[in-house]
């Protein structure tokens, strides 16, 4: 099987494209239109890679976090430093608590939403085996350079875009539907943007 045939299978079949078209909008004000007005969670993410959806799952289902000398499909690279799923969820994290301190909200509430936010988020990206993408598309020869910066950016949007998903599942239940409308719009794109500038970040020089 070639490398193309194995990436070919990252993501869901079930899948849209829809998800390109969206994220731009959804990391401007028309996001807490979009997620808070009828709580309409977006659909599952397509990659703009188009990929569709690798197996790094035992045979109960579950995904299996890299162990060093664990062996891999062929064409695919183990996770890279700084871009593990454990990374990802931090950048979210990070952006997303930044938010909540600037708008006063209650520390103990804050702790709970990011845990809420890092539980949605993680089961998203072990859903997809995101760490096992970003490494493989970054890592896996080009024959023309821009290509890889193309999947760079692609996977910038689309696992941002799984970020702001993750945020607003995060928020069913939550007392933080209580706060402004508009702190939680910026709640939920700053997640998203902070993944989407993370991965973002493998383009610039030394990355």
């Amino acid at each position: 099987m070639s490398r193309t045939d194995i990436l070919s299978t990252w993501v869901p079949a079930a899948a849209n494209s829809a998800i390109q078209g969206c994220w731009s909008r959804l990391r401007l004000s028309s996001l807490a239109t979009l997620v808070l007005g009828a709580f309409v969670l977006l659909p599952a993410t397509s990659s703009a890679l188009q990929a569709k959806e690798i197996s790094m799952q035992d045979n109960q289902g579950q995904y299996q976090p890299y162990t060093p000398g664990m062996k891999l499909p062929e064409g695919v690279f183990p996770p890279m430093q700084g871009y593990t799923h454990e990374d990802l969820v931090g950048a979210a994290a990070k952006r997303a608590e930044a938010v909540l301190k600037r708008g006063g909200v209650d520390p103990t509430l804050i702790r709970e939403s990011l845990i809420a936010l890092a539980k949605h988020f993680n089961q998203a990206l072990e859903a997809q085996n995101v760490e096992y993408q970003i490494s493989t598309w970054y890592q896996k020869p080009y024959a023309n350079p821009a290509d890889r910066d193309k999947s760079v950016a692609d996977m910038a949007e689309t696992f941002g875009a799984l970020a702001v998903r993750a945020a607003t599942e995060s928020l069913k239940g939550s007392p933080l539907l209580d706060q402004d409308r508009e702190l939680l719009g910026e709640y939920i794109s700053s997640a998203g943007d902070g993944v989407h500038d993370l991965i973002a970040g493998l383009e610039k020089p030394g990355a």
